[in-house]
């Protein structure tokens, strides 16, 4: 049988032009006898020009949907989204802007007029909105009782003679965030699965509550298998000023989980129901029972997994869902200081307000004042992340993967923590080398105190560190989370200066210098302590002709940090820094205090 030899097809040509020159080829090659007419205004020119028409379009969209599948090609700001999404990236725009702001109320002081009567002393509740000199508005995020106020309290009247304060000025602090809520409604009819639910707010930001007309409650989660979120619980100990909340694990049956688009956001629930999802285990049904057995049945009992069911979540039906959401009222969110100034709708409670007077209760609230006395940022006012930026983020996205494994991952962990839950100032962690198997984890963690000095955290903190790692560490990782140590430094120089210049101001010009480099300078664990810095810093002062010296030493007493370690432990061979132990800071607690020097 004769081989049938296959014709030669050139599957480079992919654009109209190349496409109709080598179907010419391949008539005049392979039919010379059938084709002959290749005149551009004939019937054959017009099918040739045709099928490299479809085959222009072809090619095209091929390479269009080729690109597209790949992060770093893709245009589409559609299919970017898409394929960030399965990096673990998620896309939030309109980010929120927080701050601090204060308030002030003036509240009746005791018959007597020694202190204020602070049976009038209110709560100014989350959710409360006021709004800036700009027209941003911002809400509440917590309760602000100025009954526990650490603030200021000053007297704000007196009587007719001045001889007894009348009324007394409470003030209180509380975190702000950018936005206004907004409340959308959904009517449920009959069961489906996985249903999605899209928000149509092009400046939302947030979901703030998601909740059915029968009552239930729906929690936001990252991926719909995880079926525990952690909640924050009101702190009522006494350290209750370092951490507001205590971090706690529920189980939600009801979830869901969003994701932001361009037009605003999509929610989806799971395809559970109330008959098939929301069974909770109970500890005591996992003992084993051997009754009428001859072997036994293992059983296992994860406390991470409440619900035995794997239907992803209950989805809603038959009800009318309302969902709360946060959206931004204006483009530009972040503000500078002393301008949110005006108020809203701030809401005030009264602590037994029916056997209070109606008249000074009225009197207290007409009396609210605030201002943010340092900037409100956070917020995008450049505009959302660009194409380049969100294909940037996900690549950092992908390689954490929401797991605990590096080092580094740890470190990033202890300060993503909410910080309603504490904040970790500084963080390492360290292998244990004492440990039996090797895979114990010393994590070394230090805060602020009121004075943004460094402090040990608090035991509540810890916990609430405790709960939030272990939804992302290794389950080989054991971690003990130790109280880090702090090295207070002092700086002693003598500097060389020209003749003509008064010694007082050069000593003085050189403390200050020092000072503002050193003012919130917070060093890492580890982190070496540049000697050579301070001789760079003095000699780029023009008064200052030469350094002589620098002496570095360890600074202690009353107020500082009673830890102690051996200087020549510390100085490196040359003597240009100071190396401290992994588990240990380096501070300069009061600059103006410890900096000190002379003039030669």
């Amino acid at each position: 049988m004769p081989e049938i030899k296959k014709p030669i097809i050139n599957y480079s040509s992919r654009d109209f032009a190349s496409i109709k020159r080598d179907l010419i080829d391949y008539a005049q090659k392979y039919y010379p006898e059938s084709f002959r007419d290749f005149n551009e205004a004939s019937f054959g020119s017009l099918l040739l020009d045709m099928v490299a028409y479809v085959g222009d379009i072809m090619s095209f969209y091929t390479d269009y949907q080729a690109n597209e599948s790949y992060l770093e090609t893709s245009l589409e700001f559609s299919n970017i989204l898409k394929i960030v999404r399965q990096y673990g990236y998620k896309y939030r725009p309109n980010a929120s802007a927080f701050g601090e702001v204060s308030f002030f109320v003036t509240i009746p002081a005791t018959l007597n007029g020694s202190s204020p009567n602070y049976d009038y002393a209110p709560v100014l509740r989350k959710n409360s909105t006021f709004s800036s000199t700009n027209g941003n508005l911002f809400t509440l995020m917590e309760d602000v009782d100025f009954s526990e106020t650490k603030d200021a309290i000053l007297v704000a009247t007196t009587n007719a003679v001045g001889t007894a304060p009348t009324r007394f000025a409470l003030k209180a602090k509380g975190v702000v965030v950018s936005g206004d809520l907004e409340t959308q409604t959904f009517n449920i009819e009959n069961y489906k699965k996985f249903l999605k639910l899209d928000l149509f707010d092009s400046n939302f930001t947030e979901i703030v509550a998601v909740f059915d007309s029968k009552g239930n409650n729906y929690y936001e989660v990252d991926y719909l298998s995880q079926d525990v979120v952690y909640v924050p619980v009101l702190n009522t100990n006494d350290n209750k000023n370092f951490a507001r909340n205590i971090y706690k694990p529920i189980s939600v049956p009801r979830r869901f989980t969003v994701e932001p688009t361009l037009f605003g956001a999509t929610i989806q629930f799971g395809y559970g129901t109330d008959d098939n999802e929301e069974k909770f285990l109970d500890p005591t049904s996992m003992s084993l029972d051997i009754f009428g057995k001859d072997y036994i049945t293992e059983k296992s009992f994860d406390p991470t997994v409440l619900t035995k069911t794997g239907k992803l979540g209950i989805a809603p039906s038959n009800t009318i869902l309302t969902v709360v959401y946060r959206k931004n009222t204006t483009a530009s969110v972040n503000v500078p200081v002393d301008t949110i100034t005006q108020t809203a709708q701030p809401i005030f409670t009264f602590l037994n307000e029916n056997t209070l007077s109606t008249a000074e209760t009225n009197l207290v609230r007409q009396s609210l004042e605030l201002t943010n006395e340092e900037q409100i940022n956070g917020g995008t006012n450049a505009g959302n992340p660009d194409i380049d930026e969100i294909k940037a983020r996900a690549k950092g996205s992908y390689s954490s993967q929401y797991r605990a494994v590096t080092r580094d991952d740890y470190i990033s962990l202890c300060y993503n923590m909410p910080s309603n839950f504490g904040q970790i100032k500084k963080a390492n962690i360290v292998r244990d080398q004492t440990s039996f198997n090797g895979k114990n984890l010393n994590l070394y963690i230090l805060s602020l105190d009121s004075f943004n000095k460094m402090t040990v955290t608090n035991n509540i903190v810890k916990q609430n560190l405790r709960n939030w790692i272990n939804q992302y560490k290794m389950v080989g990782d054991t971690i003990d989370i130790l109280d880090g140590r702090i090295i207070n430094l002092e700086i002693n120089f003598e500097v060389v200066s020209f003749a003509n210049i008064n010694k007082f101001d050069v000593i003085s010009e050189c403390i200050n210098t020092l000072s503002s480099y050193f003012t919130n300078r917070y060093y890492d664990f580890g982190e070496p302590f540049k000697i050579t810095d301070v001789y760079k810093l003095l000699n780029n002062i023009p008064s200052v002709v030469d350094t002589k010296i620098v002496t570095v030493t360890q600074k202690q007493g009353f107020g500082y940090s009673a830890y102690n370690v051996d200087y020549d432990d510390m100085i490196s061979k040359d003597g240009r820094y100071l190396i401290p132990p992994e588990n240990t800071v380096f501070e300069i607690k009061f600059p103006a205090a410890d900096i000190t020097g002379d003039v030669i």
